[in-house]
C-alpha cells in the first residue's frame, strides 16, 4: 500500500468563511446542509442558506447584548445547539461547552471557573443566578438592526479526564479551522455523515459536524441513543465518526442477532469466504453481508474511529463484512485531530499518519506536537499551560513510536505508568491490549495493588462467574511474557466499568 498527494481542499480562516463556503457563487446553496428526525420521525431537512440565516439572525441578537463574554451551551445535541455555536461565535463572544449530563455541582464549578454570563440550555430552572435562554426557543430572539461579525470569538471546551475535574481548552477558530483543513487533507468521505456523538466532545463537533459542513456533505444529527439503529435505516450515511464503544456494541449487537435467528455458523463461513475472496482480489461483501450492510443503512463505507483504544480485531472484522474503520487520534488541546488512518493507505493497530503541516515528534517516549492546531492555552491557568507547552511542543501524556512508514503507534499513556518497587516501570495498556484478544473479554483494567500486577475483567455474557476459563486466560499469558509482566491474579466482574461521559473507564474507579 503506498501512499499518494493530499486531498486538496480550502484552507479557510474563521467560521464565517467556514458558514459562507457552500453558499458562495450558489454553488450548493440550497443543498441539504442539516438534517434530523422529529418527535413523529419524519426527517427534517435544513439548507447551508437556511442554517446561515438562522445562524446570522442570532448572532445580532447576541451582538447587541454581549461583547466580548463567555457564553454556555448545556444542551442535548440538536440543530437548534449548532445555530447557537455559531452565533455566539461569530458575535464576537466565546463558547464554553459543558456537557449535559454532568452532575449540577460540577456544572456550576465549570460555569464559576470560566466566567459564564449567558447560558443556552434546554434546562432553565437549574441555573440560579445565572441568566438563561431557552435552547428551544432561540428563533423567538430577533434584532431588526445589524450586529457586528468577526472572528474573535473563541471556542472553551473541558478535557474528558478520568480523574477530577476536567481543565478548560481555548481554541481560537484558526486552531479549529487549521485541523479542519489538515485532518481532511487525509480523508474524505464519499456522503452524507450521521452524527452520533456529543457535541460537548470536541472529537464529535469538530470532526462529526464541522469536517462533513467543509466537505459539502449532508449531517443527520442523532438527538437520541435509543433511535440509533432505526435512524441509520433512514439516513443511509456514508460515513460514522465514532469512539470504540459504540464499534463494539455493533460488533457484540450483530453477533447476538446472529445467534437468536440461529445463523452464527452461516455468518462465520460467510466472514471465511469474503477474506478468502478478498485476497484474490474479488469483492462479495455487499451480496455476502447485504441484511447486516442493511442494518446501517446499506451505504456505509467508512467508520473513523477515535477516542480511546480500539482492538485491531474489530478493524479485521468490520472490513471483512464491507465497513472500514480508520483509526484516527486527536486531543481536545489539539483542536482535536493529529493523526488519523487515510481512505486507501493504513495499518491496522496504528492511529495513523500524522494530518498535514502538523509536525509529531516523540521525545522521551511521548507524542508530542507542533503547529497551529495547538491551543490557545487552559483558561486563566497559565501554571497548567505551561506544564504542556514546552518549547512550542504540545506534549500529549501519551506513549508511542513512529514507524519507517510514518504511522503512529501508541503503547500507553504515561499517568498510568505502574511503578513497582524493584523500579519497574510498565505500561498496562500493552497488557490490556494482549488479555482483551481474548474473546470472553469485554473489558480489562491492569493496575496494581500491593506491589503486584492485577487485572480487573468484565466478560462476555456466555463467560460470566466462569473463573477456570480466565483461571487458563492467565496462566497461558504469564508463561509468554517476562516475569515483571504478569499478572498476579483477576477479577471477575458482573458489570461494566464505571466510565465518564465520552466512554473511556475511570480508571481509580476500577474496583467499585
Amino acid at each position: 500500500m503506498v501512499n499518494y498527494p493530499y486531498y486538496e481542499h480550502k484552507l479557510l480562516n474563521n467560521f464565517e468563511e467556514l458558514l459562507k463556503l457552500n453558499i458562495e457563487e450558489n454553488k450548493n446553496k440550497n443543498e441539504i446542509a442539516f438534517g434530523y428526525f422529529n418527535k413523529d420521525k419524519e426527517l427534517v431537512e435544513i439548507s447551508y442558506s437556511k442554517f446561515y440565516e438562522d445562524v446570522h439572525s442570532l448572532a445580532k441578537y447576541i451582538s447587541k447584548r454581549y461583547k466580548n463574554s463567555n457564553i454556555a451551551i448545556v444542551s442535548p445535541n440538536s440543530y437548534n445547539w449548532l445555530v447557537v455555536f455559531f452565533a455566539i461565535t461569530i458575535s464576537g463572544n466565546n463558547v464554553v461547552i459543558i456537557d449535559k449530563e454532568l452532575n449540577i455541582d460540577t456544572i456550576l464549578k465549570y460555569l464559576k471557573n470560566t466566567d459564564v454570563k449567558l447560558i443556552f440550555t434546554n434546562n432553565t430552572d437549574k441555573y440560579g443566578k445565572y441568566e438563561v435562554q431557552d435552547i428551544d426557543a432561540i428563533f423567538n430572539l430577533k434584532e431588526s438592526s445589524e450586529g457586528i461579525i468577526n472572528d474573535k470569538g473563541e471556542v472553551i471546551f473541558f478535557t474528558s479526564g478520568t480523574t477530577g475535574f476536567g481543565k478548560a481548552v481555548v481554541l481560537t477558530q484558526k486552531n479549529i479551522m487549521t485541523d479542519i483543513y489538515a485532518a481532511s487533507s487525509l480523508f474524505k468521505p464519499n456522503g452524507s455523515v450521521y452524527a452520533v456523538l456529543p457535541f460537548h466532545h470536541s472529537f464529535g463537533l469538530v470532526t462529526g459536524i464541522f469536517k462533513p459542513f467543509y466537505y459539502g456533505y449532508p449531517v443527520i444529527i442523532n438527538q437520541s441513543l435509543k433511535n440509533i439503529m432505526s435512524e441509520l435505516k433512514e439516513a443511509k450515511p456514508n460515513t460514522l465518526f465514532l469512539v470504540p464503544a459504540f464499534v463494539e456494541t455493533f460488533y457484540r449487537q450483530i453477533w447476538k442477532n446472529a445467534r437468536r435467528s440461529k445463523k452464527e455458523n452461516k455468518l462465520k463461513v460467510a466472514i471465511t469466504i469474503s477474506n478468502a475472496l478478498l485476497k484474490i482480489g474479488i469483492d462479495k461483501r455487499k451480496v455476502l453481508f447485504k441484511s447486516i450492510l442493511n442494518e446501517f443503512g446499506g451505504n456505509l463505507e467508512y467508520i473513523i474511529c477515535g477516542g480511546a483504544y480500539l482492538d485491531k480485531k474489530y478493524v479485521k472484522w468490520f472490513r471483512s463484512i464491507g465497513i472500514e474503520i480508520l483509526n484516527g487520534y486527536g486531543i481536545t488541546e489539539c483542536s482535536p485531530v493529529i493523526s488519523v488512518n487515510r481512505n486507501n493507505y493504513y495499518k491496522d493497530g496504528s492511529i495513523g499518519v500524522p494530518v498535514k503541516d502538523v509536525e509529531v515528534k516523540i521525545i522521551d517516549n511521548e507524542i508530542c506536537i507542533k503547529g497551529d492546531i495547538v491551543m490557545k492555552g487552559y483558561y486563566k491557568n497559565p501554571k497548567e499551560t505551561k506544564k504542556v507547552i514546552i518549547d512550542n511542543y504540545f506534549h500529549t501524556g501519551d506513549l508511542g513510536y513512529i514507524d519507517e512508514d510514518g504511522f503512529i503507534f501508541i503503547t500507553g499513556r504515561e499517568k498510568n505508568i505502574i511503578i513497582l518497587s524493584n523500579g519497574e516501570n510498565i505500561s498496562p495498556e500493552e497488557i490490556e491490549e494482549e488479555i482483551a484478544k481474548d474473546k470472553a473479554v469485554r473489558e480489562v483494567v491492569v493496575y496494581e495493588k500491593e506491589n503486584h500486577l492485577v487485572c480487573s475483567i468484565f466478560p462476555e455474557d456466555d463467560y460470566l462467574s466462569n473463573n477456570e476459563y480466565f483461571d487458563a486466560l492467565i496462566a497461558k499469558y504469564n508463561k509468554n511474557v517476562p516475569v515483571n509482566h504478569q499478572l498476579a491474579y483477576f477479577y471477575l466482574r458482573d458489570k461494566e466499568f464505571i466510565k465518564n461521559n465520552n466512554r473511556k473507564i475511570i480508571r481509580n474507579k476500577v474496583e467499585e
